[in-house]
């Protein structure tokens, strides 16, 4: 685990047996108050408290065995506790004062020696009852001769030896409360006193408006004074603590007096009376094995706010461009050119020299929700492995990296360089909803594909339809002409006569008998890849290696499926036999029809033969009977793939609704998270996403497909187009109007009915296409040219402003801000998203000093939901974003400044990172008196 801060689940009023309110039995024996500690710790786990302190009236008795009991607790196997796992147990008690007449919680380090107890009772003039006694003395209010005032309490307590540091005294502050000192006429003693938090009984359920002013110090006669409150349950043993459920969280490192001070100091940050929201996506590791500049390091990393400092040159820009690099962050997606080629240059160079040439390698370990992913890239071998979870490591790509761990990263100055770039801002209002877009983009490749399937079927049924029109008006044609020619026939008796008449019925008939094999032949072809289908599924073995809990249900359910396979295999093997005898018998049939067939074909011979005279006539006949056989056999088979086409133009037309109605949902998305956007930036930015498309993008791509069709329309009335559709509103719809109109156009000359005029175009006339460009459109635009329009998407770009927020309600083109303003806007909006890990190399370069107070208060609620890494060279960031681990760094030897190492890691509880902030840091000093002034001690 990390050295930073984490919360801990607590109760700081634990009342023991020796209490004189105590509900529960007596404990007076050595082996009753074993038990009964032991007891006491397994509530405490069962309850999910991590920490306690016992607070009995101006009594310190119990406490050790209590905190023996934690120390010999044992896991469900019979293990100890780890050290970092057991229950933390602080001393402290209950005191009850003369003057001020009020209560508090005088609370001492988690490992304050025993044998001062003796002398932190004797300072506060108070004898507590013999061990061997059951219950405390009577409690009498300290004396004011001792005690005047809470300033006295640390006046005494740091004038004992070994006491001074290691104590925090917690002020009863309930509203209404028994001995409390929000009463009427305290407000001095309150605006006095060195504490920085207190406590109440129960839950902390707030107040009236005024108490809650006046702990958010926002009342001058309470000395404009603003404490932390702490919830206890003033536990006595009438209900367990999973039944009272009243605990405060609070973060720290080491268990001692100053971490719960510090917390209070950073009371939005540190105390929550709920449990907190905590990320679960973080880095929670990374690992160099070899670098020439920071040698081997293993530095673990907290889930909140992580702050990197040290001089310059000590490393920590180093340590973030290694965990972008192993988690394959690219920079080519934060801007171009100059800006791209510089950022991308530099860490190339880092990881070629400081890496490649020592044989180093970076592993990263990431969690997300629960799951351990662990990366490892080589530069020499170029490698990136990944493994989750307890698999095996396998080789991926950077891009699997990218989706699966992605990260919000920025090298030094690197958000401000980007923030004039539209197409870069547009990515702020598309990560949130990544995933969302993702999936409506998959959808809408999907409806795409859908739509040149649809409309390559419409085509072809309409060329089909066209046809089939020219076909049917050649056999009239032919059949009329057949008419003609036999009633010019002679020398032919009337008996021959019927006989030629009738060659037209077994014309028919061999049509019928041809169209039906046909149809055979397609069943037959549509029964065989079912049946395969079926028999893959069958025989598809199940993974042995998937676990279920309803084993009962699964294996009734695969019993309903493999019976359903089964017998669906046998109706389509009993299909398949139903053909084989229907095609028998067909051949059958057509075998004896043949022989009637053969059977006139005789007399049909002799009857053609007896007219001499007519043998020209006959001839034609028979060649006008050959070319109809033909055309309708032609007939049949366009037929046969009308079927098969099956589209229709509403068929086209719902396909195609639901392709632009998906483009249209993915714009009111991005609407939608537009407005979000603006929120996030305590609406700093304004984005207008209802009609900007990329015009320039459009033109391209609709010049490109009237070029491929040789279409020689002048460019300015694409422009003209693609500018109309941007200004409509909205664009979509204008822009599916247009496709339906080069559609019409596309099919004019292909339609199975002749028209004179061409379709009417409204949206093409009013941006200036000729009649002959629209008649050069009907003759050039193919179906394939069409569909490649339908395929163009409009990107949206959206036009973000500055909002000044003056008296006039200023808004500025957001390029037109100053590098700061913009900076500062983007950088809130990063700070109150949800989602992965943010990780800014010195955000202080880039953002606005006057806003500094503000991004603070956003990374108390951003840590919440995100991991945050920084490095930083201002103190403001470190110590009043209150940072939970702090990394310093330093040389190795600072006569020569060419190589870092990790110096401390830990929170500002601990003395040596203060000392480093104070001494490096800009504005480090300033920034703990600026927070000693702000809270008042």
């Amino acid at each position: 685990m990390d050295k930073g801060n984490h919360y801990k689940k607590c109760d700081l009023q634990i009342h023991s047996p020796r209490d004189r309110n105590w509900k529960g039995k007596n404990c007076v024996t050595e082996e009753e108050r074993e038990a009964y500690s032991k007891d006491f710790v397994k509530e405490c786990r069962a309850a999910g408290v991590n920490a306690v302190a016992i607070t009995d009236h101006h009594d310190m008795v119990f406490f050790e065995y209590i905190k023996a009991a934690a120390k010999a607790e044992l896991d469900e196997d019979g293990n100890p506790i780890p050290n970092h796992q057991q229950l933390v147990v602080f001393p402290g008690i209950e005191l009850t004062f003369h003057q001020p007449p009020m209560q508090g919680l005088l609370i001492l380090d988690a490992d304050f020696p025993e044998t001062l107890f003796p002398t932190v009772l004797g300072s506060l003039s108070l004898a507590q009852a013999p061990k061997s006694d059951s219950k405390t003395t009577q409690t009498v209010a300290i004396s004011s001769d001792t005690i005047n005032s809470i300033s006295d309490i640390y006046k005494k307590l740091d004038g004992t030896d070994g006491v001074k540091g290691r104590y925090i005294f917690l002020p009863h502050v309930k509203e209404g409360g028994h001995k409390t000192l929000m009463r009427e006429g305290f407000h001095e003693a309150y605006t006095k006193m060195p504490c920085v938090g207190g406590y109440v009984d129960g839950k902390f359920e707030g107040g009236g408006a005024g108490y809650i002013k006046i702990l958010n110090g926002e009342v001058e006669a309470w000395g404009f004074k603003s404490i932390a409150v702490i919830q206890t349950t003033d536990y006595r043993a009438d209900k367990t603590l999973a039944e009272l459920d009243t605990a405060t969280w609070i973060k720290w490192r080491e268990p001692t007096a100053e971490a719960l001070r510090q917390a209070c100091l950073a009371k939005e940050s540190r105390i929550s009376l709920v449990e907190p929201d905590l990320p679960n996506i973080f880095i929670e590791k990374i690992n160099v094995t070899n670098s020439s500049f920071l040698s081997k390091f293993d530095l673990d990393l907290n889930p909140q706010l992580n702050s990197i400092i040290g001089g310059r040159g000590t490393g920590k820009s180093t340590i973030l461009e290694y965990l972008r690099w192993a988690l394959c962050d690219q920079t080519e997606d934060f801007g171009k050119d100059g800006v791209q080629s510089d950022i991308l240059k530099r860490r190339n160079t880092l990881i070629d020299k400081t890496l490649k040439d020592v044989d180093g390698e970076v592993r990263v370990f990431f969690l997300v929700n629960g799951t351990r992913h662990i990366v490892k890239r080589n530069p020499k071998s170029e490698d990136v492995l990944l493994k989750v979870g307890e698999g095996e490591f396998e080789s991926v790509r950077p891009s699997q990296i990218q989706e699966l761990l992605p990260i919000q990263a920025y090298s030094q100055k690197q958000l401000s360089s980007i923030s004039v770039r539209s197409d870069e801002l547009k990515r702020f209002i598309e990560q949130p909803i990544s995933k969302e877009i993702e999936d409506i983009d998959l959808k809408v490749g999907e409806a795409l594909n859908q739509v040149k399937s649809a409309y390559q079927k419409l085509a072809k049924s309409k060329e089909l339809y066209t046809d089939l029109k020219k076909n049917e008006i050649e056999i009239g044609s032919f059949k009329s002409q057949i008419e003609k020619l036999r009633s010019g026939l002679k020398g032919l008796s009337d008996e021959d006569k019927k006989i030629l008449d009738r060659a037209k019925f077994y014309v028919n008939e061999k049509n019928h008998f041809d169209e039906t094999s046909l149809e055979y032949s397609t069943i037959k072809e549509s029964i065989r890849p079912f049946k395969e289908l079926l028999e893959k599924y069958i025989g598809k073995e199940s993974d042995s290696s998937v676990v279920f809990e309803n084993d009962g249900i699964l294996n009734s359910h695969n019993e309903s499926r493999n019976k359903f396979y089964k017998e669906a295999l046998a109706k389509a093997q009993e299909l398949e036999q139903l053909h084989s005898d229907a095609t028998l018998r067909h051949e059958e049939l057509h075998q004896n029809w043949l022989t009637v067939r053969n059977s006139f074909e005789l007399e049909y011979k002799k009857a053609k033969d007896k007219s001499t005279s007519s043998q020209s006539i006959l001839t034609a006949i028979k060649e006008l009977e050959q070319k109809i056989d033909k055309l309708e056999l032609v007939i049949r088979q366009k037929r046969s793939l009308l079927s098969e086409v099956d589209m229709t133009d509403e068929g086209f037309d719902n396909l195609y609704n639901n392709y632009m109605h998906l483009q249209i949902l993915k714009t009111d998305k991005l609407k939608e998270s537009t407005k979000v956007f603006t929120q996030l930036s305590n609406g700093l930015i304004k984005a207008d996403f209802t009609k900007t498309i990329d015009v320039e993008k459009m033109c391209e791509e609709i010049n490109s497909v009237f070029s491929a069709c040789s279409l020689n329309i002048n460019k300015s009335k694409t422009e003209k187009l693609a500018e109309f559709v941007s200004s409509s509103t909205p664009p979509l719809i204008k822009w599916n109007e247009a496709i339906y109109e080069l559609k019409a156009l596309s099919e004019f000359n292909s339609a199975p009915e002749v028209k004179d005029e061409l379709p009417h175009t409204p949206v093409l006339d009013s941006v200036g296409f000729s009649p002959a460009n629209r008649r050069k459109i009907s003759e050039a635009l193919t179906s394939e040219g069409l569909l490649r329009l339908v395929a163009i998407k409009l990107d949206f770009l959206p036009k973000f402003f500055y909002q000044t927020h003056n008296e006039m309600g200023d808004e500025i083109p957001f390029e037109e801000a100053s590098a700061g303003q913009q900076a500062t806007a983007l950088l809130n909006v990063l700070l109150n998203q949800d989602g992965f890990p943010l990780i800014i190399d010195q955000p202080e370069d880039d953002i606005d000093n006057r806003a500094i107070e503000k991004i603070i208060k956003n990374l108390w609620g951003s840590k919440k939901n995100r991991q945050i890494i920084i490095s930083s060279h201002n103190a403001n960031l470190v110590v009043n974003g209150d940072s939970e681990l702090v990394i310093c760094c330093d040389y190795n030897e600072t006569s020569e400044q060419t190589k870092g190492y990790i110096k401390y890691e830990g929170s500002i509880d601990k003395q040596e990172i203060r000392n480093e902030i104070t001494s490096i840091m800009e504005g480090g000093e300033r920034a703990f008196k600026l927070r000693k002034e702000k809270y008042g001690f």
